[in-house]
């Protein structure tokens, strides 16, 4: 279940099992989304960080053969 509660960098960097540099990395590349209210400390909400690792989905290779089987027949 997900909380409504902003989680702070270092919790962020924790529940995406990554460094919390590379979190800052991110957020500077504008690849996820965060909020920084006052321009200060960093938070982010759960529901946007599974947002944030379900947009690196790794189509399967029955779903790659049904698109390319799509094209081939249009």
């Amino acid at each position: 279940m997900t909380s409504n509660k902003p989680l702070t960098a270092e919790n962020a960097a924790e529940y995406l099992d990554i460094s919390k540099a590379h979190l800052y990395k991110l957020t500077s590349t504008g690849k996820i989304p965060h909020y920084k209210p006052n321009g200060k400390r960093l938070y982010f909400y759960q529901d946007d960080l599974d947002g944030y690792i379900r947009s690196g989905r790794v189509k399967t290779n029955a779903e790659l053969k049904s698109e390319a089987e799509g094209f081939i027949t249009q």
